[in-house]
Protein backbone atom coordinates (compact mmCIF):
# COMPACT_ATOMS: atom_id res chain seq x y z
CA UNK A 1 0.00 0.00 0.00
CA UNK A 2 1.49 3.23 -1.23
CA UNK A 3 1.00 6.75 0.44
CA UNK A 4 -1.77 7.82 -2.16
CA UNK A 5 -3.42 4.05 -0.90
CA UNK A 6 -2.72 5.25 2.59
CA UNK A 7 -4.31 8.80 2.09
CA UNK A 8 -7.54 7.28 0.17
CA UNK A 9 -8.06 4.93 3.04
CA UNK A 10 -7.49 7.46 6.02
CA UNK A 11 -10.77 8.90 4.05
CA UNK A 12 -12.86 6.58 4.87
CA UNK A 13 -11.96 5.93 7.99
CA UNK A 14 -14.31 7.62 11.22
CA UNK A 15 -12.01 9.35 13.27
CA UNK A 16 -9.71 11.02 9.97
CA UNK A 17 -12.52 11.06 7.77
CA UNK A 18 -12.91 15.25 8.76
CA UNK A 19 -9.47 16.52 7.76
CA UNK A 20 -8.25 18.37 4.75
CA UNK A 21 -6.39 16.59 2.28
CA UNK A 22 -3.28 18.53 3.39
CA UNK A 23 -3.96 16.91 6.82
CA UNK A 24 -4.34 14.14 5.58
CA UNK A 25 -1.12 13.77 3.42
CA UNK A 26 0.78 15.10 6.52
CA UNK A 27 -0.73 11.70 8.35
CA UNK A 28 -0.18 9.33 5.08
CA UNK A 29 3.40 10.44 5.02
CA UNK A 30 3.96 9.06 8.75
CA UNK A 31 1.80 5.97 8.39
CA UNK A 32 2.92 2.57 7.14
CA UNK A 33 1.20 -0.11 5.75
CA UNK A 34 1.36 -3.67 7.02
CA UNK A 35 -0.06 -7.19 5.47
CA UNK A 36 -1.30 -9.28 8.45
CA UNK A 37 -2.30 -13.22 7.64
CA UNK A 38 -5.36 -14.98 9.40
CA UNK A 39 -3.90 -16.00 13.34
CA UNK A 40 -1.41 -13.42 13.46
CA UNK A 41 -1.81 -11.30 16.87
CA UNK A 42 -1.36 -7.46 16.05
CA UNK A 43 -0.98 -6.62 19.68
CA UNK A 44 -0.61 -8.46 22.82
CA UNK A 45 -2.75 -7.64 25.97
CA UNK A 46 0.10 -6.54 28.14
CA UNK A 47 2.14 -5.14 26.14
CA UNK A 48 3.22 -1.41 25.46
CA UNK A 49 1.49 0.29 23.01
CA UNK A 50 3.14 3.00 20.82
CA UNK A 51 0.73 3.09 17.47
CA UNK A 52 -2.51 2.55 16.67
CA UNK A 53 -4.40 0.27 13.96
CA UNK A 54 -6.42 1.06 10.98
CA UNK A 55 -7.93 -1.93 9.42
CA UNK A 56 -8.43 -1.20 5.53
CA UNK A 57 -9.22 -4.84 4.75
CA UNK A 58 -10.77 -7.93 6.30
CA UNK A 59 -11.19 -8.66 10.08
CA UNK A 60 -10.21 -9.03 13.40
CA UNK A 61 -10.94 -10.23 16.88
CA UNK A 62 -10.24 -8.62 20.47
CA UNK A 63 -9.70 -11.03 23.01
CA UNK A 64 -8.85 -11.28 26.60
CA UNK A 65 -8.68 -14.98 28.53
CA UNK A 66 -10.87 -16.56 31.42
CA UNK A 67 -9.62 -17.71 34.90
CA UNK A 68 -8.69 -21.15 32.99
CA UNK A 69 -6.79 -19.11 30.59
CA UNK A 70 -9.49 -19.93 27.81
CA UNK A 71 -9.82 -17.15 24.97
CA UNK A 72 -12.91 -14.81 25.74
CA UNK A 73 -14.12 -13.18 22.55
CA UNK A 74 -14.72 -8.99 23.45
CA UNK A 75 -15.19 -7.36 20.43
CA UNK A 76 -14.48 -8.14 16.48
CA UNK A 77 -13.45 -4.95 14.12
CA UNK A 78 -13.60 -4.48 10.22
CA UNK A 79 -12.34 -2.42 7.11
CA UNK A 80 -13.16 1.48 8.36
CA UNK A 81 -12.48 0.75 11.84
CA UNK A 82 -9.36 1.86 14.34
CA UNK A 83 -7.83 -0.50 16.95
CA UNK A 84 -5.18 0.02 19.62
CA UNK A 85 -5.48 4.19 19.81
CA UNK A 86 -6.76 3.23 23.85
CA UNK A 87 -2.86 2.90 25.09
CA UNK A 88 -1.98 5.92 23.50
CA UNK A 89 -4.42 8.31 25.95
CA UNK A 90 -3.96 6.66 28.63
CA UNK A 91 -0.46 5.59 27.88
CA UNK A 92 -1.23 2.25 29.91
CA UNK A 93 -0.45 -1.55 28.91
CA UNK A 94 -2.71 -2.79 25.76
CA UNK A 95 -6.13 -4.25 27.40
CA UNK A 96 -6.54 -6.83 25.22
CA UNK A 97 -4.84 -9.08 22.25
CA UNK A 98 -5.88 -8.57 19.11
CA UNK A 99 -5.51 -11.77 16.18
CA UNK A 100 -6.58 -11.86 12.67
CA UNK A 101 -9.58 -13.25 11.94
CA UNK A 102 -8.43 -13.88 8.12
CA UNK A 103 -5.59 -12.41 5.77
CA UNK A 104 -5.92 -8.45 6.36
CA UNK A 105 -4.03 -5.22 5.75
CA UNK A 106 -3.72 -2.12 8.33
CA UNK A 107 -2.34 1.20 8.18
CA UNK A 108 0.19 2.11 11.22
CA UNK A 109 0.18 5.20 13.02
CA UNK A 110 2.67 6.03 15.83
CA UNK A 111 1.97 7.60 18.55
CA UNK A 112 3.80 11.11 18.29
CA UNK A 113 1.90 11.57 14.62
CA UNK A 114 -1.59 10.12 16.66
CA UNK A 115 -0.91 13.30 19.46
CA UNK A 116 0.29 15.95 16.65
CA UNK A 117 -3.00 15.00 14.67
CA UNK A 118 -4.97 15.38 18.50
CA UNK A 119 -3.07 18.94 18.98
CA UNK A 120 -3.83 20.45 15.87
CA UNK A 121 -7.32 19.05 15.20
CA UNK A 122 -9.81 19.02 17.70
CA UNK A 123 -12.50 17.50 15.81
CA UNK A 124 -10.60 14.53 16.07
CA UNK A 125 -10.64 13.90 19.65
CA UNK A 126 -14.19 14.41 19.34
CA UNK A 127 -14.57 11.48 16.63
CA UNK A 128 -12.53 9.27 18.77
CA UNK A 129 -15.19 10.35 21.77
CA UNK A 130 -18.19 9.26 19.10
CA UNK A 131 -15.94 6.44 18.72
CA UNK A 132 -16.17 5.49 22.36
CA UNK A 133 -19.39 6.01 23.42
CA UNK A 134 -20.20 3.74 20.29
CA UNK A 135 -18.17 1.02 21.91
CA UNK A 136 -19.65 1.52 25.06
CA UNK A 137 -22.99 1.33 23.79
CA UNK A 138 -22.06 -2.19 22.65
CA UNK A 139 -20.53 -3.47 25.89
CA UNK A 140 -24.11 -2.73 27.40
CA UNK A 141 -25.43 -4.45 24.76
CA UNK A 142 -23.10 -7.50 25.52
CA UNK A 143 -23.42 -7.15 29.07
CA UNK A 144 -26.92 -7.13 29.28
CA UNK A 145 -27.47 -10.24 26.82
CA UNK A 146 -24.87 -12.63 28.95
CA UNK A 147 -27.54 -11.45 32.24
CA UNK A 148 -30.11 -11.92 30.66
CA UNK A 149 -28.71 -15.88 29.79
CA UNK A 150 -27.58 -16.69 33.11
CA UNK A 151 -30.92 -15.63 34.24
CA UNK A 152 -31.87 -18.21 31.77
CA UNK A 153 -29.46 -21.00 33.09
CA UNK A 154 -30.49 -20.31 36.56
CA UNK A 155 -34.24 -21.37 35.80
CA UNK A 156 -33.04 -24.56 33.18
CA UNK A 157 -33.87 -22.93 29.86
CA UNK A 158 -31.25 -23.27 27.54
CA UNK A 159 -33.84 -22.33 24.16
CA UNK A 160 -30.71 -19.31 23.52
CA UNK A 161 -28.57 -21.71 22.41
CA UNK A 162 -29.85 -22.22 19.28
CA UNK A 163 -28.77 -18.51 18.71
CA UNK A 164 -25.48 -19.14 18.40
CA UNK A 165 -23.97 -18.00 14.84
CA UNK A 166 -20.02 -17.82 13.35
CA UNK A 167 -18.10 -15.22 14.33
CA UNK A 168 -17.61 -14.11 11.07
CA UNK A 169 -21.22 -13.13 10.05
CA UNK A 170 -22.14 -10.00 9.17
CA UNK A 171 -24.28 -7.88 12.19
CA UNK A 172 -26.73 -5.85 11.13
CA UNK A 173 -27.00 -4.84 15.19
CA UNK A 174 -25.48 -4.76 18.45
CA UNK A 175 -27.62 -7.45 19.35
CA UNK A 176 -26.36 -9.71 16.79
CA UNK A 177 -23.02 -8.85 16.99
CA UNK A 178 -23.00 -9.56 21.17
CA UNK A 179 -25.00 -12.92 19.80
CA UNK A 180 -22.05 -13.67 17.65
CA UNK A 181 -19.37 -12.82 19.96
CA UNK A 182 -20.33 -14.80 23.26
CA UNK A 183 -19.42 -17.73 21.60
CA UNK A 184 -17.42 -18.75 25.08
CA UNK A 185 -20.36 -18.25 27.00
CA UNK A 186 -22.39 -21.03 24.40
CA UNK A 187 -19.46 -23.20 24.89
CA UNK A 188 -19.67 -22.81 28.95
CA UNK A 189 -23.72 -23.61 28.44
CA UNK A 190 -23.46 -26.77 26.45
CA UNK A 191 -21.51 -27.81 29.08
CA UNK A 192 -23.57 -27.21 31.74
CA UNK A 193 -26.74 -28.39 30.54
CA UNK A 194 -24.51 -31.48 29.43
CA UNK A 195 -23.34 -31.52 32.97
CA UNK A 196 -27.10 -31.51 34.19
CA UNK A 197 -28.33 -34.11 31.82
CA UNK A 198 -25.82 -36.48 32.94
CA UNK A 199 -26.85 -35.71 36.63
CA UNK A 200 -30.42 -36.23 35.94
CA UNK A 201 -29.39 -39.53 34.47
CA UNK A 202 -27.25 -40.46 37.72
CA UNK A 203 -30.26 -39.45 39.47
CA UNK A 204 -32.89 -41.64 37.95
CA UNK A 205 -30.31 -44.72 38.20
CA UNK A 206 -29.86 -43.97 41.93
CA UNK A 207 -33.66 -43.56 42.42
CA UNK A 208 -34.23 -46.78 40.80
CA UNK A 209 -31.34 -48.61 43.00
CA UNK A 210 -32.74 -47.21 45.72
CA UNK A 211 -36.20 -48.49 44.97
CA UNK A 212 -35.05 -51.58 44.25
CA UNK A 213 -33.33 -51.96 47.34
CA UNK A 214 -36.27 -50.82 49.28
CA UNK A 215 -38.11 -53.49 47.68
CA UNK A 216 -36.27 -55.87 48.52
CA UNK A 217 -35.85 -55.36 52.24
CA UNK A 218 -39.38 -55.04 52.56
CA UNK A 219 -39.68 -58.43 51.01
CA UNK A 220 -37.11 -59.64 53.40
CA UNK A 221 -38.74 -58.14 56.13
CA UNK A 222 -42.35 -59.64 54.90
CA UNK A 223 -40.78 -63.07 54.77
CA UNK A 224 -39.27 -62.92 57.90
CA UNK A 225 -41.90 -62.91 60.20
CA UNK A 226 -43.42 -65.92 61.74
CA UNK A 227 -46.57 -65.10 60.33
CA UNK A 228 -45.08 -65.42 57.09
CA UNK A 229 -43.35 -68.73 58.06
CA UNK A 230 -47.10 -70.44 59.12
CA UNK A 231 -48.70 -69.25 56.23
CA UNK A 232 -45.71 -70.85 54.16
CA UNK A 233 -46.36 -74.18 56.18
CA UNK A 234 -50.03 -73.72 55.97
CA UNK A 235 -49.73 -73.07 51.91
CA UNK A 236 -47.39 -76.56 51.66
CA UNK A 237 -49.56 -78.48 53.32
CA UNK A 238 -52.44 -77.36 51.28
CA UNK A 239 -50.59 -78.44 48.03
CA UNK A 240 -49.83 -81.89 49.56
CA UNK A 241 -52.94 -82.75 50.93
CA UNK A 242 -54.18 -81.85 47.21
CA UNK A 243 -51.72 -84.24 45.81
CA UNK A 244 -52.87 -86.79 47.86
CA UNK A 245 -56.35 -87.01 46.78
Amino acid sequence: MMGQDILEHLKKTSIFSGLTDEALSDVARSASARKVAKGDILMKKGEVGDSLFLIQQGWVKIVTEDSKGDELIINKCGPGETIGEMALLDRSPRSATVIALEDAEVVELKQDVFEKVLNQRPDVSLSIIRSYSDRLRFSTTYIEKAIDWAQKIAEGDYSFIDQTQPVMSNAKSDDDKATQLLSAFFTMVRRVKEREEGLKQQLEKLTFEIDQARRKQEFEEITSTEFYSRLKEQAKALRQKRLNE
